[in-house]
């Protein structure tokens, strides 16, 4: 028998031996879902507002100001 044929028989075991298992966890599994009811009713209720608004006064350009630093001379780096 060829090392190919081992391989595909050898990957073949393997999945059929998953999907035994699979299978066997789906049918062990005790339905909890017994007791949901077996209708479900959504309503939906909409509500419709009235449309707010706001007016605001535009405002007017401000001039850039000017400022000016002095230097105490402490702290720092002292000069050399």
């Amino acid at each position: 028998m060829s090392t190919n044929a081992k391989w595909i028989i050898g990957i073949l075991l393997a999945l059929v031996i998953g999907l035994g298992v699979g299978l066997a966890i789906v049918a062990g599994d005790d339905d909890e879902d017994d007791e949901a009811p077996s209708t479900v009713t959504i309503s939906t209720t909409t509500e419709t507002a009235a449309p707010t608004t706001t007016e605001t006064e535009p405002t007017e350009p401000t001039e850039p100001t000017e400022t000016t630093t002095t230097d105490s001379g402490s702290g720092g780096v002292p000069a050399p």
